[in-house]
């Protein structure tokens, strides 16, 4: 979601509201592009997350569950000079997409220290830059000669804004400045001249002042008369008045589906969605483009790179147990040498017989290796044969593992979806370690992984339990559950196991209607017609050496239903 730098104005209010005054207690690095910073503002904790990657953004999240639990080296130094720091103010450069913040820090022998926290959210350009005397202390990114002449950024250099910058801000002018601007620095197309003398202009603000001021943008400005420029003043003015006077966003699109984001309705444009906060509508947007990459999404790329690498195992083992159907046909060759065994076929590289083995009798052109007699080509015929025999069976037992394993580990990375609490995503990093699946973490867990973080709904009839990892599974299914409770899981498909717990008698509606939230927590949530195995817990048994969240069972029932979201569910 790219703002302009009118947009990001009211952003910068928005932002100024919340932090002024906060005390910065704790800082993070997400991951190489991104911080967070832990703020306590109205007496309340904000935290305000930096980001300057592929979807650069700066807006006020709610707690992400998933820190690095080992700060980077850029994160301590940083952590030196910024914790308990409190921000004076958080403002807007020059109308740019460029925002800064001040934070001063009490130091031991009284003295203040003021850094300034540029945030420069100019796409592939962005980054985010520590500065203390003029001078850069850190940033996010270093820029060095060879990737940009103009401009180096890189600690103990002096801090220079982006060329852009020297244009001015339409914010801070009344409407007889702006007239005078646009009289003394007009030069040029109305558009042109706009964009020349005001920073933060996109096509859909633009596009709108001309629209109020009734014209076209090509008009040279040197030739409007004074009533026409005096409403394009007016109208840049109102259109700052505005700006001052919005709080929130609104995702627009016009005739031609292009997409607006602003802060004002405008006209042409219909609303397709309105946020509060901008912060808001930037969190959602980087929580869908997953932009960034906290500790969850690398576990996650670990998991989906050990699923690649066990899925080219499983190919490999599936093709070797194809190569076992010639087998048979090796055995045959060996078979019919022998009975030939007193032809003489050293040198030749095939031999034709008769295959005195079938009814048929049909003629078979034998391969032979040449420097080999034919009982010892026969003897080489038997070796292949007895080398896939051995194959078959020790394939066929490592392809039933390899589905076990590749089940398991799908079924690990869909519980990772599911996890919304940091005990979760705790569990399912443990379960981890403890399949030798990531390397274990030196840091013990500051607190213990209790037993009830599973979903808990009550219905009508009865109760229903729900794991949401197979750590939490395996409880609820061999520990929690009581013979008579009925156990649903969607069939060949990864998903939660679900326990039922009645106190009626079950019936078909009861058990169609938890049959669908079985199918809504899996993986086939977003089909229409999902099969769900559902049974007893009596019938529930699992075998020796098996994974986490893995069973058997003898008797079952199967019910193809859509999924459904519980009512009273609260993702």
């Amino acid at each position: 979601m790219n703002l302009d730098g009118l947009t990001m104005s009211v952003l910068a209010k928005e932002l100024n509201e919340r932090l002024q005054t906060g005390q910065i207690q704790k800082l993070y690095q997400i991951d190489k592009t991104t911080l967070l910073f832990k703020v306590r503002a109205l007496n309340e904790d904000q935290y305000l997350i930096i980001t300057v990657g592929a979807t650069p953004a700066m807006y006020l999240s709610q707690p992400l569950q998933d820190l690095p639990k080992e700060p980077s080296s850029l994160c301590m130094f940083l952590r030196k000079h910024i914790e308990g720091s409190r921000i004076v103010k958080v403002e807007q450069i020059n109308g740019d997409r460029i925002m800064c913040i001040q934070t001063d820090k009490l130091e031991m022998d009284g003295s203040i220290t003021s850094t300034y926290i540029y945030i420069e959210l100019m796409g592939k350009y962005s980054n985010c830059i520590f500065v203390q005397d003029g001078i850069i202390l850190e940033s996010l990114i270093h820029v060095s000669p060879l990737m940009n002449r103009e401009r180096i950024i890189s600690p103990k250099i002096q801090y220079d804004l982006p060329p852009n910058a020297n244009r001015v801000s339409l914010m801070d002018f009344d409407n007889n400045e702006i007239k005078n601007l646009l009289t003394s620095f007009g030069n040029g197309s109305v558009q042109q001249s706009i964009r020349a003398i005001f920073n933060g202009f996109g096509k859909p603000l633009l596009d709108e002042l001309l629209y109020i001021s009734k014209l076209s943008g090509e008009e040279i400005i040197t030739d409007l008369d004074t009533s026409q420029l005096d409403t394009l003043a007016k109208a840049l003015y109102d259109l700052k008045v505005k700006l001052e006077n919005s709080k929130g966003l609104f995702t627009l699109v016009n005739d031609n589906n292009k997409k607006a984001y602003t802060s004002i309705l405008l006209h042409n444009y219909k609303v397709l969605k309105e946020y509060n906060t901008i912060s808001e509508a930037l969190e959602e947007s980087i929580h869908n483009t997953k932009a960034i990459y906290t500790a969850d999404k690398e576990l996650e790329k670990i998991l989906t790179a050990a699923i690649k690498k066990e899925e080219g195992r499983h190919q490999k083992i599936k093709d070797e147990l194809e190569d076992t159907k010639k087998m048979e046909t090796y055995k045959l060759y060996g078979d019919l040498l022998m009975i030939n065994a007193h032809l003489q076929v050293q040198y030749e590289p095939s031999i034709e017989l008769q295959n005195l083995l079938s009814e048929e009798n049909e003629m078979l052109t034998i391969p032979l290796k040449p420097n080999l007699t034919i009982v010892e080509n026969a003897q080489w015929y038997y070796k292949l044969y007895t080398k896939l025999k051995n194959r078959m069976v020790s394939g066929e037992f490592q392809l039933n593992a390899s589905t076990t394993k590749l089940a398991y580990l799908q079924s690990i990375l869909y519980s990772i979806s599911l996890a919304t609490t940091r005990e979760s995503l705790e569990e399912i990093r443990k379960e981890c370690m403890d399949a030798s699946i990531i390397k274990k973490s030196k840091k013990p867990l500051s607190y213990k992984l209790g037993k009830s973080n599973y979903i808990h709904l009550t219905i009508d009839e009865g109760e229903i339990f729900i794991g949401r990892n197979n750590q939490q599974n395996e409880y609820l299914t061999h520990r929690f559950a009581k013979p008579t409770d009925i156990w649903f899981h969607t069939q060949d498909i990864q998903g939660s196991h679900l326990i039922l717990r009645l106190n009626v008698e079950p019936d078909d509606m009861i058990l169609s209607k938890v049959a669908q939230y079985a199918a809504y927590f899996s993986k086939a949530r977003d089909t229409s017609k999902v099969p769900v195995d559902y049974t007893y817990i009596k019938n529930i048994k699992k075998p020796p050496g098996s994974p986490l969240g893995f069973v058997i069972f003898n008797t079952h029932q199967t019910m193809i239903v859509e999924p459904k979201k519980p009512e009273n569910y609260r993702e």
